[in-house]
Order: C-alpha cells, then structure tokens, then sequence
C-alpha cells in the first residue's frame, strides 16, 4: 500500500508549478492545477489530495475564491491549503488566513523552509483526524484510539501542546518536550513553569508582541522562530512554534494549539548557505572592482553606509541583510563596460555617459533569474532611481522605488561624490552631505537622507577601510 501523500500545486504559471513539483517530489505524489477551475475538479473526485498549494493571483476564479468554495464543501473544508504566492501582502496574508488557510509563503520559495512547513502542516493534519476518529468512536474503542494517538504523537517530530489564554499556562504538552528543551511536561501542565518565560530574553518580548497584535487583530495562525535554553546543556535550541488561537462565542481568545519543531539543522543549513553567498558576492565585487580599481572598495562601502542608514531607521534585520547583499554588487553591470570607459581619465563624452547608465539595466538582467530571498536584482535596477522621476532606467518616482533601492541610491551618491574618480577629484565626505541635503525632499527621500546624517555626524561612521 501505497502512503506516500498527495500534494495538489494550483498555479497559472508553468515554471513556478516545475519549482515546487520539483522540490516536493522525492517525498511526496505531485498533482498540478493551471487554474482555479481545475483545482476545483480535480479535489471534486477521490481520491483527494492530502494538502493544497494554492496561488492567489490567477486568472478567472482567483485563490480567494478557490479557498471559499473549498471551505464551503464537508468534503474538501478539511484540507490543509497553503497560500504560496507573489503577493507579499499582509492584507493579502490575513484575507487568506481569516479563509482557513494553514499558512501563508511568499515567492520564490525557500526550498527548505517549503518542505519543512509541508511535512509539519501534514503531520498536524494528521493528529487532528485521529483526534477527530477518536471522538467519532468514542464509546467503544476509547482504549484503542487512545493508544494509537500516543504512538501518533510520539511517531510525530514535533511537540504538540495545548495553553490557555491570556495567562499562557499549558493545559497539555506531550512527552517530547522534555527531549526537546530537558524539562519534563508535567512542570508546565502544573503551572510552575511557562513556557514564554523561558523563551531567550533576546527573542521574548517581541514574541509576547507578536502575540498580542495577533489577537488584537482577531487572527487565529500564528507561526513564530525563537530560541529556547535547554534545561539540561544550556545551549540554545532554535524553535519553529505553528500554532492557532480559539476565540469563545464573544471573541475573546481562551486557547492556544501548536506544535513546537526543533530547528537548529534548519538554521545551520541556512547559515552554511548564507555564507556561500555571501562568499559568492565578495567574488564577484572583487572580479569587477579588479577591472576598475578607482572604485576599488565603493560597492562594499555602500554595502556598509546602506546597512548603517537602514539600522539607523529601525528596518527588518531581512530587509537589512538583502539590502547589503544588494549593495555589494549593485554595479555588476559594469562588467559590461570597456576598461577603457571606466578608467578614462577625462571628461566623459555624453555617449559615454549613455553607456554608464546602462549598468543597472545590465546588472538587472545579469541577476533577474537567480532565485534570492531578497529582491536583489530590483534593487540594483532602481539604486539610479530618484524620487522626482530624474533617474535612470525608468525614469520611476517615490512611490515606484522600493526603499532598499532609495537607500541604496544615498550611500551610492555619498561614497561616490566624495570618492576620487579617474576624470574628477572628490569633494569629502563634508561637502558631499551638504549637498545631499540640497538634494533633500527632491532627489532623495528626507527620511533616508536624515538617517544618513545622523550616521554621519552623530554616529561618527566611518568608511570601509579603502587600503
């Protein structure tokens, strides 16, 4: 017999169904849906698949409405739907969680974290169907169904708990949590223990907020990452926390479930692959600067001033980390360019200037098709941008440039104003801020270029070490 689960992908595009079909199947039987509509015939006859990959922007009937009229039939409510789109919204996100979907991933998607959020929603569906075949056969196989839970949870990786709401004390926790973090569950069902207080004070308020703005907003989902001491070897245990929120009959939240997963192979792998590319970028900065040695140094300089504004503005430390990544290589296109251009040392003719603007184009399409987690290539193509539709390529304004790439387009403009080029000397780094600050309000975003000065003159940055 074969128990290999069934995995339904529902996407118009073609190559984003041959990903995700190739990432899920060594491990799991791949249908495919092109439409809305197919979806719907496809989970209209058994058997069904065992847990939906839906996209939301399709034509015809959108993922919006697929997932209300799966939640409208007895026979397909049950099943598990992720949302795995484009659309990194977080209207979008609470629409499609608040339709009962499990989760909710943005494109491109992270192979590991896919597989990881595929094999944990499966296995929490299937808890829930033996908890719901236990109940439906109650009375005559109570000792039966019982046993067979216990080897379900155990045969489970992760750690499922139940808590009450608001004073987060747990109502039930299985065995595993005493392998997961050393402490045994019954000093957490007998109230001497919560579990958030023991969440690494670097991570636990900000999941305590996390928390809380998720039940001020009525949502049910949740999914947190954490470190946790283990009781035992003191070291830090990473923790992926899946859970939802019941809310009573007046809407107030009385109950926690979720399923707790050990994580650290996870991170570890992402670190290894994080360094790899970090590795990688450094390369190819270093090919091109090789070409250009009076930039030598520029792109890791904006790396570092971009990095600095956007601490100084209190972003994502996501969105910090793809920035800097961007930075880092956000003249590639230059590689394209004769030397001769580059190291020319007088005035360029306005043709050549023609030809330097074509780098961020270039870089662009050098790096559109390599799949980051960060929008890499927009923000090379945009850093040219500026707010008053003045820049190049596109001539976009302030509201078509996303914020790494205005950020960006400061940092570049400072290390490259005050900086020596072949066919001009630098003014400094005093005179480069002033005139940033004339270009305040219409080159440049005010808040980015106040951040910038603040890093400046406050903070005291300094540049990369340019020897």
């Amino acid at each position: 017999m074969n128990n290999t689960k069934t995995i339904l992908i529902v996407d118009d595009e073609p190559v984003n169904l041959a990903v995700i079909s190739k990432i899920l199947s060594p491990e799991y039987t791949v249908q495919a849906a092109t439409s809305g509509a197919r979806c719907l015939e496809i989970t209209n006859n058994n058997p069904l698949p065992d847990l939906i990959l839906l996209d939301i922007n399709m034509p015809g009937l959108n993922g919006f409405l697929v997932m209300e009229e799966l939640q409208a039939s007895p026979e397909t409510a049950e099943i598990p739907v992720i949302f795995v789109t484009g659309a990194d919204s977080i209207a979008d996100e609470e629409k499609g969680l608040n339709l009962g979907a499990v989760d909710y991933i943005t494109k491109p998607v992270n192979p590991i974290l896919l597989l990881a959020r595929v094999k944990t929603h499966l296995l929490v569906k299937q808890a829930e169907d033996i908890l719901r075949n236990k109940n439906l056969s109650l009375e005559c196989k109570v000792t039966e169904n019982e046993l067979r839970l216990k080897h379900v949870i155990e045969s489970i990786p992760s750690t499922l708990y139940q808590a009450s709401f608001p004073d987060l004390k747990f109502i039930f926790f299985d065995a595993k949590v005493e392998q997961l973090i050393g402490i045994a569950p019954q000093q957490f069902e007998l109230g001497s223990l919560n579990w958030y207080e023991n969440i690494d004070q670097k991570d636990r308020d900000n999941i305590k907020q996390q928390l809380q703005q998720i039940v001020q907003e009525k949502q049910t989902n949740f999914q947190f990452e954490y470190r946790i001491t283990h009781a035992t070897t003191k070291a830090l245990v990473w923790i992926e926390d899946n859970g939802s929120i019941e809310y009573d009959s007046s809407g107030n939240p009385t109950t926690i479930h979720g399923a707790l997963l050990n994580i650290d192979l996870r991170k570890e792998t992402e670190k290894n692959l994080q360094a790899a590319f970090e590795s990688t970028v450094k390369a190819v900065s270093n090919a091109l600067e090789k070409r250009d040695p009076y930039t030598a140094n520029h792109q890791i300089n904006c790396a570092h001033i971009s990095k600095a504004i956007a601490q100084q503005m209190n972003l994502g430390s996501e969105t910090i980390n793809g920035l800097y990544q961007a930075a880092a290589i956000h003249d590639i296109g230059k590689i394209y360019l004769p030397s001769e251009i580059l190291n020319k040392p007088s005035t360029l003719t306005d043709a050549e200037l023609g030809l330097i603007k074509t780098h961020s184009q270039v870089g662009f399409d050098i790096i559109k098709d390599i799949k980051f987690p960060w929008p890499i290539a927009k923000i090379i193509l945009q850093h040219h941008e500026r707010i008053d539709g003045s820049g190049y390529p596109n001539g976009c304004t302030a509201d078509e440039i996303c914020i790494e790439a205005k950020i960006l387009g400061v940092a570049d403009f400072v290390d490259a104003s005050s900086s020596d080029r072949p066919y001009r000397k630098g003014i400094g780094i005093d005179n480069a801020l002033n005139d940033l600050k004339k270009y305040s309000g219409i080159l440049y975003d005010p808040e980015i270029v106040n951040a910038c000065l603040i890093i400046f003159k406050e903070k005291k940055i300094t540049f990369y070490d340019k020897s």
